[in-house]
């Protein structure tokens, strides 16, 4: 399975943590991962946004990072709408002591815990 991880940039260490997390050979529910690996905002919008495009097209689920401001990032907005055309399972992950809201698009989600176990069983159920 592909993942697709968006988060804001100020939570880069938290993504890294879960890329680790789903890429470890140990886990079960080992799985590969895909995110904006470079920045090409200054090349402009419609070039950055065929990139997230293509890589969120390629996945089969996306994970979405909530953090304190995650409901005001554009990128990660943008990154929920194009999931969510493409009718790709979105789960919802808490960051760890933060209360941000989640973006409007995926508000009344259930929000999971930054936890290995909770994440593992939620990618293990089928799509519903």
């Amino acid at each position: 399975m592909i993942i697709f991880l968006s988060y804001k940039y100020e939570d880069k260490s938290y993504a890294d943590g879960m890329d680790g997390f789903l890429n470890n050979p140990n886990n079960k529910y080992r799985n590969l991962t895909e995110r904006e690996e470079k920045d090409l905002r200054p090349r402009g919008e419609n070039v950055w946004k065929n990139y997230l495009k293509d890589k969120i097209r390629r996945c089969n689920a996306l994970i979405c990072l909530i953090g304190n401001n995650t409901h005001n990032a554009q990128g990660v907005i943008y990154e929920l709408e194009v999931a969510n055309s493409l009718k790709k399972r979105i789960i919802p992950v808490r960051i760890p002591d933060t209360t941000g809201a989640a973006p409007q698009i995926i508000k009344k989600r259930k929000i999971i815990s930054y936890n290995a176990r909770e994440i593992n069983n939620e990618l293990s159920k089928k799509k519903s």
